[in-house]
């Protein structure tokens, strides 16, 4: 069997048993999506790390809604984690240079550093009606 597209809502709380829940349903998509082990490499580490950015920044390590959706293309798949949480000012992007080396990061901005050296595509937008959507696309 091979997933072509899946959506996943829940309420996760800020503990290590709900994360690794939410997670391994995720992988196991990941996992019947496609075969090539670099795109799923790339595609759990950026649901990793999207999903703690929305848990330690959206909810403040508070528990919140997060959305999981995914689908197959031809020649790519595509990603997409959206929260409910207190959202991401994305102007700050265009005054941060998040192509630079990782010695001009300044405590901030790991992830979404990670996220976009792992995807082909990244684009972060507001969440309707309150919180942040961040959507990527990965080769396969």
């Amino acid at each position: 069997m091979q997933i072509l597209s899946y959506k996943l809502d829940a309420f996760i709380t800020f503990d290590k048993d709900s994360i690794e829940n939410f997670l391994v349903l995720c992988e196991d998509v990941i996992c019947k999506m496609t075969s090539d082990q670099k795109a799923i490499f790339k595609l759990k580490s950026a649901t990793h790390e999207l999903l703690v950015n929305s848990l330690e920044h959206g909810y403040r390590k508070e528990a919140g809604n997060v959305s999981f959706q995914i689908k197959k293309h031809p020649d790519k798949i595509t990603l997409e984690m959206s929260d409910e949480g207190s959202g991401f000012d994305t102007s700050r992007l265009n005054s941060e240079n998040h192509d630079t080396d990782l010695n001009s990061i300044n405590g901030r901005g790991w992830g979404l550093m990670i996220i976009k050296r792992l995807s082909d595509s990244m684009e972060i937008t507001p969440n309707t009606p309150k919180g942040t959507k961040i959507s990527i696309s990965v080769s396969v």
